[in-house]
């Protein structure tokens, strides 16, 4: 049971970083959650029950948490191409025309 508490654990952990947006952090928890998983047997024990209940619903939470995310970067990716476009359209109409010189004197 202690490997099931343990993942737990971990799951409140990546939960509280992906609140807190500590995602330098993050990386290094999800490598250990991994590990742990990986370690499991294929078939929980049944006492084991109610900590996965608890992890799955802490992971769907942290997990629309990490979409929504997602959804808001690529706005905002969106928005800064946008953004670039518009300053070259203008750079371009402002660009001075340069006049020919004549050097021959």
């Amino acid at each position: 049971m202690l490997r099931y508490a343990q993942l737990l654990v971990l799951v409140e952990r990546e939960h509280a970083l992906v609140v807190a947006g500590a995602w330098e952090e993050l990386a290094a928890v999800d490598a250990l959650r991994r590990e742990l998983v990986a370690q499991l047997p294929a078939v929980p024990p049944a006492a084991a029950a109610a900590a996965l209940s608890r992890a799955t619903e802490i992971q769907a939470r942290t997990s629309g948490l990490l979409a929504d995310g997602v959804d808001a970067l690529r706005r905002e990716l969106g928005t800064l191409s946008q953004g670039r476009a518009a300053v070259r359209g203008y750079g371009a109409a402002a660009a001075p025309v340069h006049a020919r010189l004549d050097l021959a004197g």
